[in-house]
């Protein structure tokens, strides 16, 4: 029985639906085109046109899949002989263009160039409500719209609208991870956004809501701004709570060489409709205490709006104003006054800008031969400082790590004083200074690690990565072998979409390699691996992708078991480069409900047997066993152990008669576990390479021994014998040889179950009858009657509801409470089942009471033909 989800789990646990067409794991873009593929044996149907087309639902826009057939729709021909090519569904001439079976795909067709122009990459939003305020950075990278907000408090979904108030997509924000706790950002990804809606970014028509559960809303539209891709600081600006729809955002930029700022802000609620044109806004960049102020100007609005308004300012600072900007010790204040001599301020503290993004490097070897590998990524945080993370292997020690200009090899902070004996070393630096800070975010720092003999072992270039997933993981693989000089950093991670993202970086380019997720349930010998390939390519240096549509079961088999990932040459079977993924963290959201709390478990490697089911291994004794197999026990080894479709069975060692010509019987000894005839060549159990002797079901049997064939899942096959001649060492199974019976082979019976030899039910012993006796002799014979009702049932026989158990091959006619004892039917056990027959009767069968009611219906229907 199904449990009901808990009280407010329901919201939380719905997919929203995406305004794409997914089937199974394949996702179609709203527009696109394709023919049905219905997979083996019927394949591609080129007659059935498919397209994701929008739906209106409610406020919310989906994806819906609409099929066809175009057959009818075919043109004539304009020859006599018109021709069917492959992949067509229409008969065609030379000369036929036009045709309903020719389709292109929306997503081959070749993207906008504005959307490869880096002014058209970058956009923000200033978004407001009643009490709440927040701001967001946007930015695209292959289809993908990557999102980072600084919200007054944490939402819990997003939802990205047009200008009608249609829901285009929505997203669940989960709690945080490690990197949005330690920045104070909101981050995310929408990924496969269809055509239209990317020009409906371009064009500024799209708006952007934040939800929190007590039904709070901020709500922004997505402008594009020119100093996004030079933003270094960003300032979330909030009014009083006496100025509800109020907000805004600093948009910041810092020349270090000649010390400059550039502050373009985006303010909202700061004059009304009654204000004049060239209103007077002040700017005020001061120290939290007040004590400093950096800049204190007035600037002139043109056209002073109650919604949104854009304004610049430019101003010379020093270094040390620059200093303290870059740790967090500047507030920001914009003041408006309008004509009743009212004064509305917006303010807000100055840190890092607002776009979630982590920095990392893939450490190489400088010098040929050297297989040293390493990895790096840093961040900044909500107080503008340094989160490093490094990590080093086959590197002699004592090593240096450092963070240096990547031109001039110039140390800037020392990050090895932190190295554990792993090759881990993590910290925390103070906030950078804004000429670093600079050159972090245009990607000339790195990271050196050198030794006593080598001024740079490895190195490599800090390049900035979108934070979502998988970069939002905890912590990136390393992949690196001793044999090769190739290494990699990979992101792996479960949205709480239950989808699996992935992003790999390698050190070389030009080879192409596979990717494949392996898994086993734990790392012991024998342990059944459960290989899942991801992608082939690489040639570019690196791969990136998604595993859609995985199970709940899927995602509960990877956090239980081991997981790693390994890259290889796509043309060889054994992987190049491993590594675990040490910290498998699945959302509760995507795991299995209670009732359906079960491992699910497949090898690529197992058997199917002749039902098309997959056969499973089997856990015992500290390793894997394969479906089908046979072993000795170690804890005791004249115990036998089967596995049989994920099952272990195991029964102790039945003993081979012993022949009556043996002169001495010696009892068992050593490894043995039966005894022996001391006439017979009887040698220990070895290991099988030390001495001859026979094989059967990978265990070893020694010359001139005898025993009992284990035949799985039944167990010893005591009517068969099976022995190791002496000096051919050849194993023969001869079964018992069973005497002739007296009756016939159909009333047979066997005695009990595991009988070799049936009998005929005449030579069973028949139930004894028992006199009436005393109370107290009653309660002997009740006991003794379930002795002989279990001995009954052991040798065969049959359980029956009234009057029973029956012997084996005994027969009865049943008795119902309602109509006592039915002498038309006789019923017999055998073999342990109850199987019941009516007395078959003739035509001329009028005589017989148990056949008079059928021969008067049987004459009543003849008079009514005649």
């Amino acid at each position: 029985r199904k449990q009901a989800p808990p009280i407010g789990a329901e919201e939380t646990r719905k997919s929203n639906k995406a305004a794409e067409c997914q089937l199974g794991k394949e996702v179609r873009e709203l527009g696109s085109t394709w023919f049905a593929d219905l997979g083996p044996p019927f394949g591609v149907m080129y007659c059935i046109k498919c397209q994701c087309v929008p739906v209106q639902k409610k406020r919310r826009v989906i994806g819906k899949v609409h099929c066809r057939n175009i057959k009818h729709e075919c043109p004539k021909p304009s020859c006599d002989e018109p021709v069917l090519h492959p992949g067509r569904c229409c008969k065609v001439c030379p000369s036929d263009l036009n045709s309903p079976d020719v389709i292109t795909d929306i997503a081959t067709l070749p993207q906008p160039a504005e959307e490869d122009d880096k002014n058209y990459k970058y956009y923000a939003s200033v978004m407001t409500g009643a009490s709440d305020v927040a701001t967001g950075r946007y930015s695209f990278h292959k289809k993908s719209l990557y999102f980072s907000f600084f919200a007054s408090s944490r939402p819990y979904s997003i939802q990205f609208l047009d200008t009608s108030g249609n829901i285009l997509e929505e997203q669940d924000l989960g709690s945080g991870s490690v990197y949005q706790n330690a920045t104070d950002k909101i981050c995310g990804v929408w990924r496969r956004i269809p055509r239209e809606y990317r020009r409906m970014i371009r064009e500024e028509k799209l708006v952007a809501s934040l939800l929190w559960p007590d039904k709070r809303n901020v709500t922004g539209q997505i402008y594009r701004y020119r100093t996004l891709s030079t933003e270094m600081y960003t300032a979330l600006l909030q009014g009083r709570s006496d100025m509800p729809g109020s907000g805004g955002t600093a948009i910041i930029s810092v020349s270090t060489t000649a010390p400059s700022i550039h502050i373009l802000a985006v303010v909202t609620g700061l004059f009304t409709k009654q204000d004049a044109n060239d209103a007077p806004l002040s700017f005020l960049l001061h120290t939290r205490d007040g004590n400093t102020v950096v800049i204190d100007e007035i600037v002139r609005v043109e056209k002073a709006s109650p919604e949104l308004n854009i304004v610049e300012l430019s101003a010379a600072v020093t270094s040390s104003e620059l200093r303290m900007l870059s740790r967090g010790k500047l507030r920001l204040s914009i003041s408006s006054r309008n004509n009743g001599g009212g004064v509305k301020v917006l303010e807000g503290i100055v840190g890092p800008r607002a776009v979630c993004e982590t920095f990392q490097a893939l450490l190489t070897h400088q010098a040929q031969g050297d297989n040293s590998a390493g990895l790096a990524w840093l961040y900044v945080g909500r107080e503008g400082k340094l989160h490093y993370h490094v990590r080093i292997e086959r590197v002699s020690r004592p090593v240096i790590i450092g963070l240096v200009t990547e031109r001039r090899l110039l140390e800037l902070e020392d990050l090895s004083p932190g190295l554990t004996s792993n090759g881990w070393t993590n910290g925390t630096l103070d906030a950078p200074a804004a000429k670093h800070l600079e050159l972090l975010y245009s990607g000339e720092l790195g990271v050196n690690v050198a030794t006593k003999s080598s001024s740079s072992v490895i190195r490599g270039r800090l390049a900035p990565r979108f934070t979502a997933s998988p970069v939002d993981s905890p912590a990136p693989l390393l992949l690196s072998s001793p044999g090769t000089s190739l290494s990699a950093i990979a992101w792996i991670d479960v949205d709480i979409e239950c989808n699996l993202h992935y992003e790999v970086e390698m050190s070389e380019q030009g080879t192409e390699y596979s990717l494949y997720l392996s898994q086993v349930p734990m790392e012991v010998p024998g342990a059944p691996i459960n290989r899942r390939f991801l992608e082939s390519g690489g040639q570019s240096g690196r791969m990136e992708g998604s595993l859609l549509g995985l199970l709940p079961h899927e995602l509960s088999s990877l956090q239980a078991g081991v997981v790693h990932l390994e890259l290889q040459p796509t043309h060889h079977h054994q992987p190049l480069l491993r590594a675990r993924w040490p910290q498998v963290i699945m959302p509760e959201t995507c795991l299995p409900q209670p009732t359906d709390n079960e491992l699910h478990f497949r090898s690529d490697a197992a058997a199917r047997d002749v039902n098309g089911e997959t056969a499973s291994p089997c856990y015992h004794g500290d390793r894997f066993h394969e479906d089908g197999s046979q072993w000795r026990s170690l804890q005791d080894h004249c115990t036998v152990c089967h596995c049989s479709n994920g099952r272990v069975g195991c029964e102790p060692v039945v003993c081979a008669p012993i022949p009556s010509t043996c002169e001495l019987v010696l009892p068992p000894t050593g490894q043995l576990c039966c005894p022996t005839c001391s006439n017979a060549t009887q040698l220990e159990v070895v290991p099988h390479g030390d001495m001859k002797g026979c094989h059967m079901a990978g265990q070893y049997f020694a010359p001139g021994s005898m025993w009992h064939p284990y035949l799985p899942p039944n167990g010893f096959d005591t009517c068969t014998l099976c022995s190791c001649h002496a000096g051919t060492l050849k194993v023969t199974c001869p079964r018992v040889d069973c005497p002739p019976l007296d009756c016939d082979e159909r009333v047979s019976v066997r005695p009990d179950k595991r009988a070799c030899c049936r009998v005929c039910p005449s030579s069973l012993p028949q139930p004894s009858q028992r006199p009436p006796s005393s109370r107290e002799s009653l309660r002997e014979e009740e006991a003794t009657d379930e002795q002989i009702a279990e001995e009954i049932l052991a040798t065969g026989g049959c359980k029956y509801p009234v009057g029973g158990p029956y012997r084996n091959g005994q027969e009865w006619h049943p008795r119902l409470y309602s109509h006592g004892e039915l002498k038309c039917v006789k019923c017999r056990c055998k073999d342990g089942k109850v199987k019941c027959e009516r007395k078959r009767c003739n035509k001329w069968s009028c005589n017989d009471e148990c056949c008079a009611a059928q021969c008067k219906r049987r004459r009543r229907n003849i008079r009514r033909h005649h």
